[in-house]
């Protein structure tokens, strides 16, 4: 049986330091995002409430034409 050769892997300091510094910053964005994520499912949940209860139509689908009650007067507006 042949025998198995094994391998040290050593680290500097400096290393080490700088893998805990960047798992820290990735705790922090992953904390970050998920309060992002809760905001963002609030919002949400606060439109829907809001289109059933007014019964209007709060997000507009993508490539919706202006409401009835928006028109283009035809003038443009000129920048000095």
């Amino acid at each position: 049986m042949a025998k198995k050769e094994h391998k040290q892997v050593v680290e500097s300091k400096s290393d080490t330091q700088r893998i805990k510094m960047l798992e820290e910053r990735i705790k922090e964005l992953e904390r970050i995002v998920g309060q992002k994520q809760l905001l963002l499912e609030f919002k949400d949940k606060m439109i829907e409430i809001a289109e059933a209860t007014y019964n209007v139509d709060i997000k507009k689908k993508v490539g919706s034409k202006l409401s009835s009650g928006t028109t283009s007067t035809g003038k443009s507006i000129e920048k000095s």
